[in-house]
């Protein structure tokens, strides 16, 4: 067993696997995928700052810049939601019944009106698909975030 300087820390333990099953010492400058706090999700970060025994202590962001402290991924342990849904039958369809039957996407205006399961085109958010209906207002799912529009008259 090869030990570092000055620990006792093995140094196989600090070392790091990517994708390929490449397996590689963590430094300064290396690429590392963890959950990044301002993004919300796992993203690709570079290592900021090494401790003396070689793990990762400071890691930033590629994709918004933030310079976060380094915390191993967690595995996910999500149980079952003791919360369900009741709603009742044929109510409401499920966000995949309403992009299969959307048709082609028409332009957003403020005047128009729109119907739960259309698809729209944003001049600035682009293609949507509304989702629900409520009184002169729609909410509409962008890729990933949903947006409330004006639903006129």
């Amino acid at each position: 067993m090869i030990k570092s300087i000055n620990t006792a820390i093995p140094l196989e333990t600090i070392s790091m696997q990517n994708t390929l099953g490449i397996i590689s010492k963590p430094q300064l400058g290396g690429d590392v995928e963890t959950h990044c706090g301002r993004c919300k999700d796992a993203r690709e970060h570079v290592i900021a700052a090494v401790s003396p025994t070689g793990a990762i202590e400071r890691v930033q962001c590629r994709t918004c810049g933030s310079n976060h402290i380094y915390r191993e991924k967690k595995a996910k342990t999500r149980t079952a939601s003791t919360r369900t849904r009741s709603t009742a039958p044929g109510s409401k369809k499920t966000l995949a019944e309403l992009e299969q039957a959307a048709g082609p996407a028409r332009p957003y205006s403020m005047q128009s009106r729109f119907k739960v399961g259309e698809r729209i085109e944003h001049p600035k958010f682009g293609t949507g698909l509304v989702i629900e209906e409520r009184s002169g207002k729609i909410d509409v799912k962008f890729g990933r975030e949903l947006k409330t529009l004006v639903n006129g008259a």
